[in-house]
């Protein structure tokens, strides 16, 4: 993916907005890496990214898509009660978002799936610049505000349980994120 993505023939996704310091399409992908992390997608699979071909023969990344598969969605409102009520260690909150788990291998010859924070960190430690950009980006928002997204769903669309444990996935994932700041030269 990154040999694919790391070169100037592919562009960024059509009409994206620009960001200072976005250049590539392979900065992009290391945000959309981000926000897998963030959000505990375990769905960034090679079916869940892909290019488009313009009639000018110009290759871009696609826009982020298909992030169903995220915030614990799949999970009951007993298992999340569960979870975020635990003071156990290996079945509390800290442990199910240090569990998420992505569809990327850090090489084909080794079998075990990164985690979504370790996918994020691949490719942080190759491209720290447009690591800084993103985690300055997911510095600047607010529990607040995240709070005020979660209050406008309808309530026959998502459980006070449900936003509870989402909420709790952003909180200690951006914490985790965050901690990148410190690691990125």
């Amino acid at each position: 993916m990154i040999a694919v993505l790391n070169t100037r023939l592919i562009k960024i996704p059509i009409d994206s907005i620009p960001i200072v310091g976005i250049e590539t399409a392979m900065d992009v992908f290391t945000g959309y890496l981000m926000l897998d992390a963030w959000i505990a997608n375990q769905d960034r699979h090679h079916e869940n990214w892909g290019l488009i071909l313009t009639g000018d023969s110009s290759i871009h990344l696609t826009p982020t898509y298909d992030h169903a598969s995220s915030m614990g969605r799949n999970e009951t409102d007993s298992t999340r009660r569960n979870k975020l009520s635990s003071d156990d260690d290996k079945r509390g909150m800290d442990a199910y978002v240090k569990r998420a788990l992505s569809a990327f291998y850090e090489s084909s010859s080794i079998e075990k799936r990164l985690t979504t924070i370790d996918a994020f960190a691949y490719a942080a430690r190759r491209f720290p610049r447009a690591t800084k950009v993103w985690l300055e980006h997911l510095g600047g928002v607010s529990k607040e505000s995240l709070e005020s997204i979660f209050r406008q769903l309808p309530n026959n669309e998502i459980t006070e349980t449900a936003i509870l444990f989402a909420q709790k996935i952003l909180c200690l994932n951006r914490e985790r994120l965050l901690s990148f700041k410190k690691e990125i030269t």
